[in-house]
């Protein structure tokens, strides 16, 4: 793994800077997300320090995504990342960011918790528990007097109990980088949850594709940071996916333009005897 980060940073430098003299390079930066892994706490905490710097009104710079895919249209893109959707109130937050929390039911897990911002809002619907990777964000929710967000990371991290409700908002599905750890993912979903239990996520639709990887590199105050590759899906991809893993998996609700769209999914699982 190592190795594969150290890669992976190399050819990410190495794509950026033959590009400015050589146009056919781009295809080296296309290859990314073969030699790069899902998330991991060393990439959040990065994100962490952006994060604690908006919170402390002590912003240094712009926080840059620099994206990479193998499907040349999206490859070596730009996005500037608005940092203050972690840091809203209840009455800024989507049709179905609240359709989700008012969906959600007694005792809960809110996987990729962040700042904390949601957590207050998924207590008034039932004991609420937040798990988020990075301690540097988790610090954040912490200094709110969120005791009940823990750092951990989901795919390891040993729980005492089971759940009513696991909740994904802001397409944390993506997290998981690779179809790989999609199915260990919902795995370990499906083992949190009581019988009858429930997960609720908020998806970002793909049309064309049943998925595709996303390799991000966060550029922030002067400094990048590491290669992340993410997974987006195709809904009813996913879907299909999902009833294949013990549960029963649908669409409840939708926003926005086609070309822009979410999906509020629910994957109850199937009772065992």
């Amino acid at each position: 793994m190592i190795f594969l980060y150290r890669f992976s940073v190399l050819l990410f430098h190495t794509s950026r800077v033959l590009s400015k003299y050589f146009k056919m390079s781009s295809f080296l930066s296309r290859l990314l997300p073969f030699f790069t892994s899902r998330p991991k706490q060393r990439d959040m905490d990065f994100f962490g320090e952006a994060l604690e710097d908006f919170s402390s009104n002590n912003l240094k710079s712009e926080y840059i995504f620099h994206l990479n895919s193998k499907l040349k249209k999206f490859n070596n893109r730009k996005s500037v990342f608005d940092l203050a959707i972690f840091f809203r109130s209840r009455s800024k937050l989507t049709l179905l960011e609240n359709k989700l929390i008012d969906s959600s039911h007694g005792n809960i897990l809110d996987i990729g918790s962040n700042t904390g911002y949601y957590i207050p809002f998924l207590m008034s619907r039932g004991t609420t528990t937040g798990i988020e990777i990075s301690p540097a964000i988790n610090n954040i929710a912490r200094k709110k007097g969120l005791s009940n967000c823990i750092t951990g990371d989901v795919f390891s991290y040993e729980f005492s109990n089971k759940f009513d409700t696991i909740t994904l908002l802001g397409n944390e599905i993506a997290l998981s980088g690779t179809r790989y750890s999609l199915k260990k993912m919902l795995a370990i979903f499906k083992n949190l949850l009581k019988n009858n239990g429930q997960v609720l996520m908020i998806l970002r639709q793909l049309h064309t594709l049943k998925y595709w990887h996303v390799v991000y590199t966060p550029w922030y105050n002067g400094r990048f940071g590491i290669p992340a590759k993410y997974l987006f899906l195709n809904a009813h991809y996913f879907i299909s996916l999902c009833n294949k893993q013990g549960f029963e998996a649908k669409i409840i609700a939708k926003e926005g333009p086609k070309d822009n769209l979410f999906y509020l999914l629910k994957l109850e699982k199937k009772a065992e005897a």
